[in-house]
């Protein structure tokens, strides 16, 4: 954790600045400059306002700002605001956007919010549902507030509410959830504490602009008239223990005076701070105080109007005035400041600073009449070293902790860090540096021991050595002509090897030089030859402590030279087809750790270690998949405690050998460019770390780099379904723990924050639905969210962690229970009713099946019947009376077996007429009572007309519209031939009428004579078989069968058949 960022911005302070930077000094070859920055919040960010008056964390980690337009709340991704609503009536939102003071309860008393509004009352926020309850002086529920104008809200320890408004200080009641009023004890002179005896009451409506606690449990307030009042032990009444002095006009306090704006407690002091009279330190045990006011002297308080203080963590005591940020050192009871600076974006947006808080980090946030800041810097961590140019090339330690630097413009620079002095640059020019460009830097050694003398190389010049002993530049070219000269003028680097020979690496080759003649060898790329170089661009020549000579290039990749170093090379590249083979082919740097590991940096191939130099070699690569800032890496330097720093064209990195895991810098870390040079890079042997590049020289120790080790608390902030934006009724998301949602509501957004706003854009998070995905899936940025699209129904685990600005993680997830229902048409009754009902369909078709099986084969017994009865019958007859015609015709009796023969024709043409019958009934095509009808007045005709009988049929149209399946129509059809037969056989009638029509829902079938009649009582004539049958066959039918006649009379038949 952060433990003291106020004390080194306290140093910084000290030195009286106002930019974002400032000057320090440490020894032993420490930073010289610190960068100091604030971010700004404002309108821009999503503030409502930038008029900001009060701040507050609370236990969760939101960032609570008041503003003059609104209550805002900060999670480290964006800004939700709080504003009234737009009906006055609404009691769940603000009724005033004016917000001037907050405060948190405990958890134990629910950990709402109060919010002091400047005419709206007092609003508390519930957490639970987001809605607020707002407490009102006037309207239609009055809550027994003193004045709707509310300055300050405080918490005391035991959890009482106490709201300081225009008109006296108001206790909040929870039993009745109301307000009551606190008044003044008589007297106005300044006593102790311990002369405070009377308790009368009188009630006056003073305002109160501050309440505050002091370690014994006394409540302070500070009024607007200027006075000083504590609440009596064990009673609800306030006196007053120390007011301004009357001014010299009239008696009355000073208008500077009169407002005591805000209260510190301290152990043993009360800080009084004024709204124009500068700032007091009072004693409540000896009732001595102290004034503070501004003077324009050094060390003075920099403005008379005091809003906010702060005790940090530190015991720093923070100031917040009309004119900067002040800080007090209680040694010398001096002020240090920092105010604006119009000319730096990243100063305090204004000097009227309103309100301080210090976050679970440590960041010291500052609110302003312009907007908000926060210090985000670790000061003193990371310094660019004053006096040297933009665009370092190359860095390499001197003796007696002295640092040589080469730059693109002003040659060599020599620096002696934590000395003071400033960095002495080398001669240019006519016996000096032959180029202000300096590419490559090493100190000469002999035996081990430095010698003093430089060498340089240059871009397009050479190679140039420097001898501080006689201030002499020797200078080495190239010649074309000499093939013992250097290989090109354009250097990269430069190095000594044990045996004392100067490697320099050129654009145009390798050189092997003898720093006593100059002269020397040379090694150029041949792409033909193997054993060759395969680039003549040469970056770097490295010597590992085995002697082995390692030679970066450009294209060629890396290569190794004989241990004879008779100019045969065994080089290492890029293949795609092994993933062990050398990640790039472009290699920058090389260095060799402590542990004996050579480590690689390449262009496009990130960093590499080298596992085993057997030819085609083996190499384990880190790119910025695994959390390199870029896969461009420039230098590397191994600390002293074997990590290693890796400069690259997107900030620093710092990487653990061990574990394989990266920690990022950049410009939010207080880096002055994120972009690096390559090879500028060097560590001292105090530990301190060097880079360079277009932002000049870096300089940092890696034990002043405090980690955040405080895992952020992950909340969810937001649901959006269908991108449409939900308000749960009941609680807010962030909450929950159990989402229950409509069937339909399967394409959700979940929105999400780490609560760490120290760097939060640098906050990393993880998430995953289980039930659809059990892998994590990563985020970063400013936007944290997780969408899935066309969920199935079903219950799911969405699960997100965090990571804060330096890469630790929540231990737990923060889950939500997310359950979709199945649609009706899916759920379980339904699809069990659809299981049920095809049961019941195929017992339904069984059934129907059975029946019509029965039905056929009642058809069948019915058929058989039939024609056991007719026909059988008929064709004994026949037989019969075949036989006793045959013996009638043995005995010649002719007219005896004429009369046989008549009556055997007349049988077998009735048992005709009955298989006709039958084959017409079962033939499904006269189903229709068209059919039926037709058969009908056929068979009538021929019975009648054969009588001699005038009759009518008719048939009404509606009738054909009906159908009779087979065994009714077969019954119906009987019945109206029997009561034909009848009619010709019995009735005796000249005329006969015959009808068919349909009447709500029956067939009714009308024949009427004029014959003879009959009595229905009388025994039935002929076979006495036939009216019987009508009734059985009027019964299988469902059907009434009424006769209507007596003798004389003639004979009425109705038949009804359901249809």
């Amino acid at each position: 954790m952060f433990r003291y960022p106020f004390l080194l911005l306290a140093l910084v302070l000290a030195f009286g600045l106002a930019t974002p930077s400032a000057h320090g000094a440490e020894e032993g070859g420490g930073p010289t400059e610190t960068i100091l920055r604030f971010k700004r919040l404002g309108t821009a960010e999503g503030l409502s306002e930038n008029s900001a008056y009060c701040l507050l964390q609370d236990r969760r980690g939101f960032l609570w700002i008041g503003t003059q337009d609104g209550l805002n709340r900060y999670d480290g991704t964006g800004v939700r605001v709080f504003k009234p609503g737009a009906h006055p009536a609404d009691t769940a939102t603000l009724a005033s956007g004016f917000i001037l003071s907050l405060a948190e309860e405990p958890r134990a008393r629910g950990g709402g919010i109060w919010v002091a509004t400047g005419g709206g009352g007092v609003a508390r926020y519930d957490p639970v549902t987001e809605r607020f309850r707002v407490f009102r002086a006037k309207g239609m529920h009055p809550s027994g507030l003193a004045s709707d104008f509310v300055r300050t809200v405080f918490i005391d320890r035991d959890g009482v509410v106490w709201a300081g408004t225009e008109s006296g200080l108001c206790r909040y009641e929870p039993r009745t959830r109301r307000f009551r009023l606190v008044g003044f004890a008589p007297g106005e002179t300044p006593v102790a504490p311990a002369s405070v005896t009377s308790t009368a009451v009188d009630i006056r409506r003073d305002a109160i602009h501050s309440v505050a606690q002091t370690p014994d449990g006394r409540l302070w307030v500070g009024t607007g008239d200027g006075r000083l009042a504590g609440l009596l032990p064990r009673t609800d009444v306030l006196r007053t223990f120390w007011r301004p002095a009357p001014d010299e006009a009239g008696g009355a306090p000073a208008v500077g005076q009169r407002a005591i704006s805000v209260l510190l407690a301290d152990r043993w002091r009360l800080w009084l701070g004024t709204e124009g009279d500068g700032l007091r330190a009072y004693e409540p045990a000896t009732g001595r105080i102290r004034t503070f006011r501004p003077t324009g002297q050094p060390g003075a308080l920099p403005a008379s109007g005091i809003r906010s203080m702060l005790r940090d963590r530190a015991g720093t005591l923070w100031v917040a005035t009309s004119g900067g940020l002040s800080r007090f050192d209680p040694l010398t009871e001096t002020f240090l400041t920092t105010r604006h600076n119009a000319g730096y974006p990243t100063s305090l947006p204004d000097d009227a600073v309103t309100a301080l808080v210090q976050d679970r980090t440590g960041q010291l946030w500052i609110a302003t009449e312009s907007g908000v800041a926060v210090f985000t810097d670790q000061p003193g961590a990371f310094a660019r070293v004053p006096g040297v140019p933009a665009d370092v090339w190359a860095i390499a330690p001197g003796g007696g902790g002295q640092l040589w630097v080469g730059t693109e413009t002003q040659g060599v620079l020599l620096l002696r860090p934590g000395s003071g002095t400033a960095p002495v640059a080398l001669p240019l020019g006519r016996g000096g540096l032959p180029s202000p460009f300096v590419r490559a830097l090493w100190p000469e050694r002999r035996g081990g021991q430095r010698t003093g003398r430089l060498w340089i190389g240059t871009q397009a010049h050479g190679l140039a050595c420097y001898d501080p002993a006689t201030g002499r530049v020797r200078q080495f070219r190239h010649d074309p002509r000499d093939s013992t000269s250097l290989a090109d003028d354009y250097v990269r680097g430069v190095m000594q090897d044990r045996a004392g020979h100067v490697w320099v690496s050129t654009e145009g080759g390798l050189s092997e030089l003898d720093p006593a003649t100059g002269r020397g060898r040379s090694f150029r790329a041949n792409p033909a030859d193997p054993g060759a170089l395969q680039s003549n661009y040469v970056r770097q020549t490295f010597e590992d402590r085995s002697g082995r000579l390692w030679v970066t290039t450009g294209g060629g990749g890396l290569a190794l030279l004989d241990a004879a170093r008779r100019g045969r090379f065994t080089t290492f590249r890029h293949d795609a087809s092994r993933m062990a083979s050398l990640p790039a082919d472009f290699v920058r740097c090389v260095v060799q750790t402590r542990d004996g590991r050579l480590w690689l940096g390449s262009e496009a191939g990130g960093l590499a270690r080298f596992d085993d130099v057997r030819p085609p070699g083996r190499f384990r690569a880190w790119r910025s998949v695994d959390g390199l800032p870029s896969d461009m890496v420039y230098a590397i330097e191994e600390d002293l405690g074997g990590y290693l720093w890796l400069s690259t064209n997107h900030g620093l990195a710092r990487f653990d050998p061990k574990h394989g895991t990266f920690r990022r810098y950049d410009a939010r870390d207080g880096l002055a460019r994120d972009e690096f040079n390559a090879g500028a890079g060097a560590r001292m042997s105090t530990g301190h770390v060097y880079f360079g590049g277009p932002g000049g020289l870096l300089a940092f120790h890696p034990d002043s780099l405090q980690t955040n080790r405080l895992a952020p608390p992950v909340v969810l902030t937001g649901l959006r379904v269908f991108d449409q934006r939900i308000v749960l009724p009941d609680s807010a998301i962030g909450v929950r723990r159990v989402l229950r949602l409509r069937p339909e509501q399967n394409f959700l957004t979940f929105e999400f924050a780490a609560l760490n706003l120290r760097l939060p854009e640098k906050n990393r998070y993880a998430y995953r639905l289980r039930g659809l995905d059990n892998r994590w899936l990563t985020v970063e940025g400013n936007r944290p969210e997780a969408r899935f699209t066309n969920l199935s129904p079903g219950a799911y685990t969405f699960e997100v962690r965090a990571a804060n600005n330096d890469g630790v993680w929540t231990a737990h997830p923060t889950l939500l229970h997310v359950l979709i229902p199945p649609p009706w048409y899916r759920a379980w009754w339904f699809r069990l009713g659809l299981v049920l009902a095809f049961l019941l369909l195929l017992w339904a078709a069984y059934q129907v099946r059975v029946t019509q099986l029965l039905a056929l084969e009642r058809v069948r017994h019915s058929i058989a019947r039939d024609l056991h009865d007719d026909m059988g019958s008929t064709l004994s007859s026949i037989s019969i009376l075949s036989q006793i015609a045959s013996q009638h015709h043995q005995h010649h009796r002719a007219e005896q077996v004429a009369g046989l023969l008549t009556q055997i024709g007349e049988s077998s043409g009735r048992m005709l007429d009955s298989m006709d019958d039958i084959v017409w009934a079962i033939n499904p095509a006269h189903d229709g009572l068209d059919n039926v009808t037709t058969r009908m007045r056929i068979f009538a005709s021929e019975v009648l007309e054969a009588r001699g009988i005038e009759f009518t049929f008719t048939v009404a149209p509606t009738v054909v519209m009906h159908r009779l399946e087979m065994r009714a129509r077969r019954e119906f059809f009987l019945i109206f031939k029997e009561t034909v037969n009848n009619l010709a056989k019995y009735a005796q009638c000249q005329t006969a009428r015959l009808d068919l029509r349909i009447e709500q829902r029956y067939l009714v079938l009308t024949v009427e004579d004029d014959g003879v009649g009959f009595d229905p009582t009388a025994p039935a004539r002929g076979s006495g078989n036939g009216l019987t049958n009508m009734r059985t066959r009027a019964a299988a039918l469902r059907a009434k069968l009424t006769f209507e006649t007596e003798p004389g009379h003639g004979t009425k038949v109705t038949l009804r058949v359901p249809v």
